[in-house]
């Protein structure tokens, strides 16, 4: 994969630092990753993903601080990381429609029903949305996560 990755960058002096980066950070990345997904492959998808990101902005990569260069690695990693989870997070169960129709009963007519179900629909899909978010949230505040 390193082949790939330096193949990318144009000049001989980025692609040493580039290796540099590579070869000092991979582990650590990886670690993040999975950290964060709990799954070996999507962590080292995160690390790929992570890997190209540094690749295309090399020349911006300052390399004299090695602590702040793996923060910043570590960083890229981890919104990578946290974008894999959202994109890859199971959606909420919502009720089944005879729990609907439960939640609904006390609708005396057809029409305050169907006003009702309406509404549900509409709300349905941005709740689903916010409950994902917050657990994410929850996700990354558990692990110290900013």
């Amino acid at each position: 994969m390193l082949a790939f990755y330096l193949n990318l960058i144009d000049n001989e002096e980025d692609r040493s630092k580039f290796q540099m980066i590579y070869d000092l950070y991979f582990n650590s990345m990886l670690y993040t990753a999975y950290d964060i997904l709990q799954d070996q492959y999507l962590a080292e998808d995160a690390v790929q993903e992570a890997f190209l990101q540094l690749a295309k902005h090399i020349k911006t990569v300052r390399t004299d601080n090695l602590k702040e260069t793996k923060a910043y690695v570590v960083k890229i990693t981890e919104n990578c990381s946290l974008r894999m989870a959202q994109k890859n997070s199971k959606y909420i169960v919502m009720p089944e429609e005879n729990t609907i129709e439960e939640i609904f009963a006390d609708a005396t007519d057809y029409e305050s029903k169907t006003v009702n179900l309406v509404m549900y629909e509409e709300v349905k899909k941005p709740l689903q949305l916010l409950i994902q978010n917050i657990l994410l949230l929850l996700f990354c505040r558990n692990r110290g996560i900013k």
